[in-house]
């Protein structure tokens, strides 16, 4: 399967789906797919999930909540059911996919679809169902500050927002100006409280009529300035794990400083063979000078910073980036 995947269009809860593991959900979908649920009120929620096929807390928690709502939904739902190839494989994305939450700006693949199949509905609220990717807190990611976008952010209960520039190919940035959007990053998967929260989250967004105005005092906001990248054609890993031939060896430790103040000087890691991080702002600029620095082959913080979304995970630093730089807003 690839992002030109055609879209699958299903009206009303196919009876067993809620039984469905993600992990199934290719062998009884087939395809992505977009279900639209009936409820007493017309305005719909957009939930999207699995846009990440191993991020699978979100279709959990809501399996819970639409059990709960079986006899009848507050509202009208639309549920975007995303990667479920990589889903069946257990992984973020298959080799060779686009990744299904980098297709909405501009739109490709069912990213066409969905925006189509939505654009006269009149939404309440677009919320993006993900787990963390590495040791981070629970929290919710904003593409803008508008009072609704944080008024979802409130309705979550991490405390804790990232308003995020770059990418802007997300999934809530199709929707910026339109309807309040959010994602939520519910924790690892293996973290036992990350269903929940997104049940409850769920549970509190079915239950107002309108989504309540926030602000940004509400909040402990960070605001996204960079992200930190190895170069594409470096050999990059950990240390201590096969390291004897690397370009660059990075701090695996790094990953619990996510959401921490770390002073200048903090390490990353070792660059060899003319090789080291390279760090790029919103604009795609090369600001590495400006966060990082090399001594005697050490590659060390250039001055104060908060890494977030740090990872190990190699597949998905090629992806995406090994973590983000933040500031306080």
């Amino acid at each position: 399967m690839t992002a030109a995947t055609a879209l699958r269009r299903i009206e009303g809860l196919p009876p067993g789906l809620l039984d469905v593991a993600a992990s199934a959900l290719n062998d009884w979908l087939g395809a992505p797919t977009l279900l639209r649920l009936k409820g007493r009120e017309r305005a719909p929620i957009l939930i999207s999930v699995l846009l990440h096929g191993n991020e699978t807390s979100g279709w959990d928690g809501l399996r819970q909540v639409l059990r709960r709502h079986a006899a009848a939904l507050p509202r009208d739902l639309l549920i975007l059911i995303g990667n479920v190839e990589a889903a069946a494989a257990g992984v973020r994305t298959l080799p060779g996919q686009m990744d299904f939450n980098r297709i909405w700006r501009p739109a490709s693949g069912i990213g066409i679809e969905v925006l189509a199949g939505v654009a006269d509905e009149p939404l309440l609220a677009v919320v993006d169902l993900h787990n963390n990717t590495g040791k981070n807190p629970p929290y919710a990611v904003l593409t803008d500050l508008s009072p609704g976008s944080l008024g979802l952010a409130c309705l979550y209960d991490s405390g804790v927002g990232v308003l995020v520039e770059e990418p802007d190919t997300v999934l809530t940035r199709a929707f910026a100006g339109r309807a309040p959007s959010i994602a939520l990053e519910l924790g690892p998967v293996a973290d036992a409280e990350a269903v929940p929260r997104a049940a409850r989250f769920l549970d509190r967004l079915l239950a107002v009529g309108e989504v309540p105005a926030g602000h940004m005092d509400d909040l402990r906001l960070f605001r996204t300035l960079a992200r930190v990248h190895p170069p594409a054609d470096a050999a990059f890993g950990f240390a201590g794990v096969g390291e004897g031939d690397l370009d660059l060896v990075l701090d695996a430790g790094m990953e619990a400083s996510n959401f921490r103040a770390l002073p200048a000087g903090a390490e990353f890691g070792v660059a060899r063979n003319g090789f080291s991080l390279r760090v790029l702002d919103n604009q795609h600029r090369d600001v590495t000078d400006r966060f990082l620095k090399v001594r005697d082959r050490r590659i060390l913080a250039a001055a104060p910073l908060i890494p977030a979304m740090y990872t190990t995970d190699e597949n998905v630093i090629r992806q995406d980036c090994l973590c983000y730089l933040m500031a306080p807003i």
